[in-house]
């Protein structure tokens, strides 16, 4: 009798060990249960690699065919389900939208890469979903290979500024490479000449519990020939916009990085991308960027002398300023928005 009672517990152990098992595989292959739901099934070819490195790809041009690039195309219910939650400023025209893959990125967390494409110039999207499918966060990373003349009215001038980047990924880690450079193109050949000056950087990411992308730092790794530091800044401050739609640190990373702008630039130069910058940080996240805003007033506030947006852009501003909780918040902001002229705050602008 006591034989049989000790295999009838063994047996109840293997059948909960079973159940056990069967449960953990399910919730394995659940992890993109909701790109399921859509249609879109996840296998090998639809997994980010650790390194994500698109082809010379330039939008427009009739001799690039998108079908040179992995992925899978999305439809309109996959889009809207998808892409639309981001906001407006991921949002274009139906039918230019590939996912590239997805990847898991542990605690629940999916990350999805999409290239989008408007014909007149192409953008890498990240984004995270839970589990259930729903947009946690966002960053834009714009062209990722760009090619164009040092003199666009003279078509026989060979010399070029060229900008080359990739992703890779390790555990919650998200990291953009970027090179950008002068070089003479032979454009016959579609051939490139070495560097005539080159600055290689990286820009790391941790993708928090929440989802959030967290801008960690940017930083040089490596420099050939005399650099055009102008251009180069240009070209770093661009990539300080590949930032999280929600995370609140932002805000202060990038009024460190306005250090690094105003030791560059003098303040006689023709061309300061940096004002245009930060109206554009504005526009990603308004309450974020005014509530830091009125928490910093005073000298350590770097960016505040650097955010004017043109006329027909106030009343929006003047509206999300009244959406501000703190009365003497309304007041401060909305004084500094009224008392803007109507001069671009820059040359360039």
């Amino acid at each position: 009798m006591r034989t049989i009672f000790l295999w009838a517990i063994a047996l109840c152990m293997i059948g909960l060990a079973a159940c056990g098992g069967s449960k953990g595989s399910s919730t394995a292959d659940d992890r993109y249960a909701f790109l399921d739901s859509l249609g879109i099934t996840v296998n090998d070819d639809l997994l980010l690699p650790d390194d994500l490195t698109l082809p010379d790809v330039y939008c427009g041009d009739p001799g690039q065919q998108d079908g040179d690039l992995k992925g899978k195309e999305i439809n309109g219910e996959q889009y809207e389900a998808l892409v639309i939650p981001a906001g407006k400023d991921f949002v274009d025209e139906m039918g230019n939208w590939m996912l590239l893959g997805v990847r898991d990125m542990g605690s629940g967390i999916t990350l999805a890469a999409f290239y989008e494409c408007s014909g007149s110039g192409y953008c890498v999207d990240l984004m995270t979903y839970d589990r259930q499918g729903r947009l946690l966060d966002a960053i834009n990373a714009r062209e990722l290979h760009l090619l164009w003349r040092t003199d666009l009215g003279d078509i026989t001038n060979d010399t070029v500024f060229t900008l080359d980047g990739h992703f890779t990924f390790n555990g919650n880690g998200v990291t953009l490479h970027r090179a950008m450079g002068l070089c003479v193109m032979d454009f016959d050949n579609d051939v490139k000449g070495a560097p005539i000056w080159q600055q290689e950087w990286e820009q790391q990411y941790v993708i928090n519990a929440k989802g959030h992308f967290v801008l960690e730092g940017q930083r040089v790794i490596k420099e050939t020939g005399q650099v055009d530091q102008y251009a180069a800044l240009d070209f770093k401050s661009w990539d300080m916009l590949v930032c999280s739609l929600h995370d609140p640190d932002i805000m202060d990373t990038w009024n460190e990085y306005s250090e690094l702008v105003n030791s560059t630039y003098d303040p006689d130069y023709q061309y300061n991308p940096f004002p245009w910058d930060v109206a554009q940080l504005y526009h990603m996240n308004p309450q974020r960027f005014l509530r830091w805003m009125a928490a910093h007033r005073g000298t350590g506030n770097r960016l505040l002398p650097q955010f004017k947006l043109p006329t027909d852009d106030r009343p929006a501003l003047l509206g999300e300023i009244a959406r501000l909780d703190d009365p003497a918040a309304r007041q401060w902001l909305s004084g500094i928005v009224n008392g803007w002229d109507d001069k671009p705050l820059t040359k360039h602008l």
